[in-house]
């Protein structure tokens, strides 16, 4: 695999997931080894925050990189067209939430197009097993010549019951199976969210709302939840800008464990 950038600008706009507050947003070519840079263009100085895994400062309820929060939708995109450099600007704290999962934004990064700029991409291998358990949560990688992720979810104590799905990396594949799972939440938590300052932008038009006894969204795939656990795990993976050869095994994991393990990948890499 090469390093590639988008062709053309893409333009778009919307409000954040958890701040509620409007966005603009704009994907511009970059060169060779820049790598995914977001700029806050409404912050003094307009700081440049490389999209990398040093650069993570919390993964509640999505992955933080400082002045900008709730990247993965957009870098699960972006990695899926193989897109390792791009200038990405914004005049708030995230990028837009759009419908809750990242089919907006393969559709923009497909019309913009996207160039080969002709530098072969770092490749991580994992040639042992990396085991990450937290209680009933793990994440495991295990030796694979592909990139295949094999994800279950648990909710066992409700009507959704278990959800598995396993999806073997490629790009239109992902367009298809992957891209269009929204984001998800459970009606009990609302208050305490937004309490701390989270969800202010979550909206049955942005998010799958889960009530004690059925969705409120019309689903649309029946284990939709689990595939887009799938895409966020793609998006903090993409922190390692690197190809990624590997089996990865996800039992409940969060973007906590994404994160663990990205770490250990590093160190593989």
């Amino acid at each position: 695999m090469n390093q590639n950038t988008v062709k053309n600008e893409i333009i778009i706009s919307g409000i954040g997931l958890h701040s509620g507050k409007a966005v603009s947003l704009k994907i511009k070519p970059s060169s060779v080894g820049t790598g995914i840079v977001f700029i806050r263009i409404d912050l003094p100085g307009q700081p440049k925050i490389q999209a990398r895994i040093s650069n993570v400062t919390s993964t509640i309820r999505g992955t933080n990189l400082g002045e900008v929060n709730t990247v993965e939708h957009l870098l699960s995109a972006l990695y899926a067209f193989n897109i390792t450099n791009a200038e990405i600007e914004l005049d708030s704290p995230e990028p837009p939430v759009l419908d809750g999962s990242s089919k907006a934004f393969c559709d923009l990064i497909r019309s913009a197009g996207t160039v080969c700029q002709g530098s072969a991409l770092p490749c991580i291998t994992v040639k042992k097993p990396i085991i990450i358990q937290d209680k009933d949560r793990s994440i495991i990688a295990l030796p694979s010549n592909r990139f295949i992720i094999s994800f279950m979810i648990d909710y066992c104590v409700c009507f959704i019951g278990c959800q598995y799905f396993r999806f073997s990396f490629y790009s239109k594949g992902y367009s298809k199976e992957i891209a269009p799972a929204r984001t998800y939440g459970f009606m009990e938590e609302l208050s305490m969210l937004k309490e701390k300052g989270l969800a202010l932008g979550a909206t049955r038009e942005n998010a799958i709302v889960i009530d004690k006894d059925k969705y409120l969204t019309k689903l649309r795939f029946h284990d939709e939840l689990v595939r887009h656990k799938i895409l966020d795990l793609i998006g903090d993976l993409s922190l390692l800008n690197s190809q990624i050869k590997a089996h990865i095994i996800c039992i409940r994991s969060g973007h906590d464990l994404n994160f663990a393990l990205a770490k250990n990948l590093k160190e593989v890499g």
